[in-house]
């Protein structure tokens, strides 16, 4: 924990849609209610319109570049993305201030602020950090820690989904969305130095909507083998025989080749 009571969270991470409010949070945490308040805005007031163009003139336009890029056989040069998020760009160039990031460092007011994207070349979880000269660089299996000066260039690189929005370039590399290879999501904090972890997740409000699966007596469902074949591998950390996953694609092209006769064996 922060030793200043005012702002307890010395260190941020955030990747995707998260490193937003990261951003936000770090740029003001000698009064970080006021960076709660304006997070709770952001969120509660995104249209379709703050994130990418979607008037006819945009889209008529994309598809246009798409349609030629195909019929002249990539002669036009194939589109960087299916949409233009530049108002994402703008939006976010208003809510964050990355000076204000690197002066909160400088004070100590905050430890470190990390955004997390993955490079499009190395298929590598980078976390590219602002942080406290005593934190250092670091790299293992599929994930590496990089130390540079944050900007808006890399919140945007966190948020670039692949083909819907184009990538971006950092020293000489394409970076997409952090979420789509970081298989160890808390490795950025520990690196940084947090010894007790807080996450914040989302989930539906109201709980009772979640599907929920109800253990029955009933036989199971041609559609169910596999799934059963899957869970018992996992509990036994064994691979299941030929035999099992004939039995279980017999079952799934079975059902689906007669639906009337799958209901009847319900």
């Amino acid at each position: 924990m922060h030793p200043r009571p005012e702002w307890p969270f010395p260190i941020i991470v955030g990747t995707s849609a998260g490193a937003v409010s990261a951003s936000i949070l770090a740029g003001n945490v000698v009064r970080w209610h006021e960076s709660v308040s304006e997070i709770e805005k952001v969120w509660a007031n995104f249209r379709v319109h703050h994130v990418f163009r979607s008037d006819a003139t945009a889209m008529l336009k994309a598809g246009a570049r798409w349609l030629g890029s195909l019929v002249t056989g990539g002669a036009m040069g194939p589109p960087r993305s299916l949409l233009d998020n530049s108002p994402l760009r703008e939006l976010l160039s208003r809510v964050t201030n990355f000076d204000s990031v690197r002066d909160n460092v400088t004070r100590g007011d905050l430890r470190a602020l990390a955004l997390c994207s993955t490079s499009y070349f190395t298929a590598r979880s980078v976390s590219f950090f602002e942080a406290a000269t005593t934190v250092s660089e670091w790299s293992r299996a599929q994930r590496h820690g990089e130390r540079v000066p944050l900007s808006l260039d890399y919140l945007m690189a966190s948020l670039s989904i692949p083909f819907l929005f184009p990538p971006t370039c950092l020293h000489g590399e394409y970076f997409g969305d952090g979420a789509m290879r970081q298989t160890a999501p808390l490795s950025p904090a520990i690196h940084l130095g947090a010894d007790r972890l807080l996450v914040l997740g989302v989930r539906p409000t109201h709980l009772d909507a979640i599907p929920r699966f109800v253990a029955s007596d009933a036989p199971p469902r041609p559609d169910s083998c596999l799934v059963t074949c899957w869970i018992r591998c996992s509990a036994t950390r064994s691979l299941p025989t030929s035999r099992t996953w004939r039995a279980s694609t017999a079952s799934r092209r079975w059902q689906a080749r007669s639906p009337a006769r799958a209901r009847s064996a319900r």
